[in-house]
């Protein structure tokens, strides 16, 4: 994201139009790249008041600033973040990219293994193919070779979910307890941090994740999503009440992130009462 409104700003993107003009002084810059990435523009409205009269960026010096404000960004970033959080976001987004490639090997080998013994697909569950699968033997050996990469997968998948969880647990105890810690960790990537999803509303919690059906609902004048990403919690999933639900989870979640964030350390009465409710 931060590429891409540069590129803008340097006059080197496909836009005809630009709204605004970076300055030249890289301190302000990385700060505006910290915005960016907290996906908070609102420097676009008041950009002049802010940071001065427009500047014409020189091509000479582009490179140089871009490099002295992408370190001083980094140095920001490191500084608003622990570095715990910082783990869980990485780990998070890996296992996500852990999760689509284990995919793609299931597929091609549940494909691969039709060929070799028709018809097993439709006589089994998936979960029982997959066992049926990974005990043959004697196929070939490139199909030996694919069955080895994803079983290591899937242990590099669970060895991480086990990381995201240890990490939660020291970092977010009542977000972990409330929201479980894949959930917990997925809120906090969406939301930037740990301060950035405590300093949100329940509202707003509420449909994190849900940012395309949002934006789309407004466009075609149609109610807004009930749910985000916490419709994966069971509170809300297996609810018949769903969107009540979420707004009573959401709501809990948000004190579970200022009290880990202010406090750093586990409310056992708000978790009990959390889960009467």
């Amino acid at each position: 994201m931060i590429q891409i409104y540069w590129n803008r700003a340097v006059g080197i993107s496909d836009e005809k139009s630009e709204v605004f003009d970076f300055p030249l002084d890289p301190e302000k810059l990385s700060d505006i790249f910290l915005m960016i990435g907290k996906k908070d523009f609102s420097f676009l409205g008041d950009f002049y008041l802010r940071f001065g009269p427009k500047v014409e960026m020189k091509p000479s010096r582009v490179n140089e600033i871009l490099h002295e404000a992408l370190i001083l960004y980094g140095k920001k970033l490191i500084e608003s973040m622990e570095k715990n959080e910082l783990l869980i976001i990485e780990s998070w987004k890996f296992l996500k990219d852990l999760e689509k490639m284990e995919n793609v090997y299931k597929m091609h080998m549940e494909d691969w293994h039709q060929i070799y013994y028709p018809f097993t697909r439709y006589r089994m569950e998936e979960r029982e193919l997959i066992k049926e699968i990974m005990a043959s033997e004697g196929v070939d050996y490139a199909f030996e070779n694919v069955k080895n990469t994803y079983s290591g997968l899937r242990e590099t998948r669970e060895s991480i979910e086990n990381f995201i969880k240890k990490k939660m647990e020291e970092c977010c105890p009542n977000l972990t307890s409330i929201a479980g810690p894949l959930l917990g960790a997925e809120l906090i990537s969406i939301a930037g941090g740990l301060k950035s999803l405590a300093m949100m509303p329940g509202s707003r919690i509420q449909i994190l994740g849900a940012g395309k059906a949002f934006f789309s609902s407004r466009k075609n004048s149609q109610p807004g999503p009930k749910h985000g990403v916490i419709f994966k919690h069971p509170y809300v999933h297996n609810s018949k009440e769903r969107g009540k639900n979420a707004r009573s989870l959401a709501c809990k979640i948000a004190i579970a992130a200022r009290i880990d964030y202010f406090s750093k350390r586990k409310n056992d009465d708000f978790i009990k009462n959390s889960r009467k409710t």
